[in-house]
């Protein structure tokens, strides 16, 4: 159990840190071009909502992408919540 919690611990660590990355990204574009340009921040907040998706549910994150469909683990309403929302904003970014 302790081996499952230091990978759940790991994995939340590399979300949260790519989840800055994004955000650094997304700011630093902005800066540049002095443009907010709202397809690109639909296309960020999607990134940002599909991770705090995996962050909901954290069993997803102890076990291989492989297993996801196949394990007895449940993905929390709250996790679908994002994963749809993310879904939403990256189809409407690429417009």
């Amino acid at each position: 159990m302790d081996s499952q919690n230091t990978k759940i611990k790991r994995s939340a660590i590399l979300i949260k840190c790519f989840m800055a990355l994004v955000i650094f990204t997304l700011a630093i574009k902005i800066y540049e071009t002095s443009i907010i340009d709202f397809g690109s921040v639909a296309g960020a907040v999607g990134i940002l909502s599909m991770l705090r998706g995996f962050l909901s549910s954290p069993s997803l994150l102890s076990m291989p992408i492989r297993e996801w469909l196949r394990s007895t683990h449940k993905i929390s309403n709250e996790s679908y919540f994002y994963f749809m929302v993310a879904l939403v904003l990256i189809v409407v970014s690429g417009f």
